[in-house]
């Protein structure tokens, strides 16, 4: 039987609130803790910009009962000299931090997510010299881009190569989202180390409705959440949508989110009016994340239409559990494990990726046969809550842990 294990977990993006990160280790946090697990947040770097920064304001602070602190700033400094600042505190700040006499005393294990090689690198020599594990979380693949070589994209993937190539091996276990990103370390590191596949977690309570009014009360309104790039299809689903509202002018879209530093949204209205659709699609920019069930709830059908690339193959769609917690049927793209894990017509429709004839399909049946919805979103909502729900999903992390300790 192992004792209580003290956890830190080291995370250099959003914490507790502010985008699909954020939401999976708060719940992997609050799960483990409920457990009976000691667990601690550490962020080395400040929040980034986005509607929920106001949430992530403190210093430091408790979300259901998992402590968190900033190390450094709280939120992304603007200027070059605080940015300077930034980065080597990043590096610096959680060495000293994990190194301190408490800390050392009481961790068992550092969990990293996400991290940059050289603070990656940094988590090495500190798990070196503490003797304790460290686990990684994986979240997404880098390509290498077609790109300037000092372009963001470049500097991106060329940490991410560095990282897979000299410095994944030393670490003592990994957690991923996908079982391209499983197949991926089994096959680079050449010898057995523990990884599990952590597709989502989600906590449904959070989605429980009642009395939601329509987005339209004289539409059906088809929903999508998230940042609208390339790697989430927009532009397919705009497309597939103009056909589908030229032949059923009782149709809306309603596109909630943007990017956080900036907005993409001019060009996407710009596509709306070319394709003379853009009275019937409203863009809602970043909302708070309090608002995003009611809005989610207001639609009738839910959309994810990502393209097919590495991208899309190495990840699971976060937003996929919250479109399933809502009890709505959901349209989405055939990329990654989504054909693993699912079956046309009973979680989901399922349409082919790229193709906004066959995306068009896919909604015109879900308009058509008002029982097929009804069906869908129970069967779905079964299966978030016996796959994804944080409650019961992290016992598996829980015992994962177990075993990384074990070695």
């Amino acid at each position: 039987m192992i004792r209580e294990k003290k956890i830190i977990l080291v995370t250099y993006g959003n914490f507790p609130y502010g985008g699909a990160s954020a939401n999976l280790l708060r719940y992997f946090s609050i799960g483990l803790m409920k457990l009976g697990n000691n667990i601690e947040v550490i962020m080395p770097t400040g929040n980034c910009y986005g509607r929920d920064i106001d949430h992530n304001k403190h210093k430091q602070g408790v979300v259901d009962g998992v402590k968190y602190k900033h190390l450094g700033f709280v939120n992304h400094p603007r200027k070059a000299i605080g940015k300077i600042i930034e980065n080597f505190w990043g590096i610096t700040l959680p060495f000293l931090y994990l190194l301190s006499e408490r800390i050392k005393k009481e961790v068992d294990i550092v969990v990293c997510y996400n991290a940059t090689w050289f603070r990656f690198l940094m988590l090495l020599i500190i798990k070196k010299i503490m003797r304790k594990k460290l686990v990684v979380i994986l979240p997404e693949f880098y390509e290498k881009p077609v790109a300037k070589f000092f372009s963001i994209a470049s500097l991106k993937w060329f940490s991410f190569y560095f990282s897979m190539k000299y410095l994944i091996r030393y670490a003592d276990g990994f957690i991923v989202l996908s079982y391209y990103l499983k197949n991926f370390v089994e096959n680079k590191l050449g010898e057995k180390k523990p990884v599990i596949v952590m597709p989502n977690l989600i906590d449904p309570e959070r989605f429980k409705k009642s009395n939601i009014k329509p987005f339209l009360r004289d539409k059906i309104t088809i929903g999508y959440i998230g940042t609208p790039t390339r790697k989430d299809g927009v532009v397919d689903l705009i497309k597939s949508f103009s056909l589908l509202n030229k032949k059923y002018p009782d149709t809306h879209l309603l596109i909630i989110g943007d990017v956080t530093n900036g907005t993409i949204l001019p060009q996407l209205r710009k596509l709306a009016n070319e394709l003379a659709v853009s009275d019937c699609i409203t863009f809602t920019g970043l909302i708070s994340h309090e608002n995003v069930p009611e809005l989610l709830y207001s639609s009738q059908i839910l959309a994810l239409t990502r393209p097919r690339g590495v991208f899309a193959e190495a990840g699971f769609p976060t937003k996929l559990g919250e479109y399933f917690a809502c009890q709505k049927p959901v349209v989405i793209t055939d990329v990654g494990d989504i054909p693993r894990y699912f079956t046309n017509e009973v979680h989901l429709i399922l349409v082919e990726a790229e193709n906004v004839d066959s995306i068009t399909n896919g909604f015109e049946k879900l308009l058509l046969e008002p029982n097929l919805r009804e069906e869908i979103s129970k069967n779905s909502y079964a299966w978030m809550n016996n796959h994804l729900n944080f409650n019961h999903a992290v016992k598996k992390i829980d015992h994962f842990m177990n075993r990384v300790l074990e070695l």
